[in-house]
């Protein structure tokens, strides 16, 4: 039989720290060999509709998961068999956050505290929801540019996960005093002047999923000892920032390492107390099925979900 989760299912099967520890077995199994992404496509068809395909084989899970825009497809890799279709809104949103989760763990400073984020939508939550598993974070500054979402993106926040948050005026009190910065924006052009960036901060850009999309800017890219991403060849077809520094000749794709190099230790996190490091992130197929199987084990051990005639 198999089984159908919903995003309301999903909520209940994948807390963030759970979310955070499987991403961080993924990139350990992809270390070994045993990973294999397939890099997003997105297609626009003749009378304006568009679709994503995206997906991956994660051995050690037993998973081979196929993402489209509105359903997902879980096999068996040791058997093919059709295990679940998963809805995968929900999945991406706490995986996006937990990918920053496991960035961060791995990235920043041990005793970052202060956190900027420039962005206050929905997939703000779930960064700083990550970010506060992992580190000791008393505080947290926000911007976005309209100061009725900043103010009540504050109060959301802080109500749900009880912890001083400071709504600010603009991109640069955002970053004044944080060793953590979240960029998660639609934006065209870069949110912050990275010469702003103090030593030993570690930065999460996790809005720019597109090649026409420029969160930050070339100095932050070039100030960066480490420039982390977590699937090179899906970063050289959407990391807009890196695609524009290396086509300016600023900036070479070998300077970066995979997010996987960096949490199996083949590649220091933190080169130096006062490096500025950068995780580019754009959201994977990997890191959706490395979900999957998870949700769906806990979905049979908890009982939830339905069962489908086939």
């Amino acid at each position: 039989m198999t089984t159908y989760l919903s995003n309301e299912d999903i909520h209940k099967l994948l807390p963030m720290g759970a979310a955070i520890d499987v991403l961080d077995d993924l990139f350990r199994q992809e270390a070994k060999g045993l990973v294999e992404n397939i890099p997003r496509k997105r297609r626009r068809f003749e009378g304006g509709g568009s679709g994503t395909l995206m997906g991956g084989v994660v051995l050690g899970s037993r998973a081979y998961g196929v993402r489209n825009s509105y359903q997902s497809l879980l096999h068996d890799t040791e058997t093919g068999k059709l295990l679940a279709i998963i809805e995968p809104s929900a999945v991406a949103w706490i995986r996006t956050g937990a990918a920053s989760g496991v960035a961060t763990k791995y990235m920043a400073l041990p005793d970052a505290s202060v956190v900027g984020c420039v962005g206050t939508g929905r997939q703000a939550i779930t960064q700083l929801q990550a970010i506060l598993l992992v580190r000791p974070i008393t505080l947290i500054k926000v911007y976005s540019r309209s100061q009725e979402r900043r103010d009540s993106f504050a109060k959301q926040i802080c109500d749900e996960f009880a912890i001083d948050v400071q709504p600010v005026g603009s991109a640069e009190a955002c970053l004044d005093g944080s060793q953590i910065i979240v960029t998660i924006t639609n934006s065209r052009t870069p949110v912050f002047d990275g010469k702003m960036i103090a030593p030993g901060t570690h930065i999460n850009a996790a809005g720019g999923n597109s090649y026409a999309r420029c969160e930050v800017d070339e100095t932050t890219i070039l100030r960066s000892a480490l420039v982390a991403v977590d699937n090179l060849d899906q970063a050289k077809t959407e990391c807009g920032e890196l695609i524009a520094a290396v086509d300016r000749g600023v900036f070479r794709w070998n300077q970066a390492v995979e997010l996987h190099q960096v949490v199996s230790g083949q590649v220091a996190g933190r080169p130096s107390p006062h490096a500025i490091t950068l995780f580019e992130s754009q959201g994977i197929g990997t890191e959706d099925t490395a979900c999957y199987a998870y949700v769906f084990r806990q979905a049979c051990e908890q009982g939830i979900g339905i069962e489908l005639p086939f």
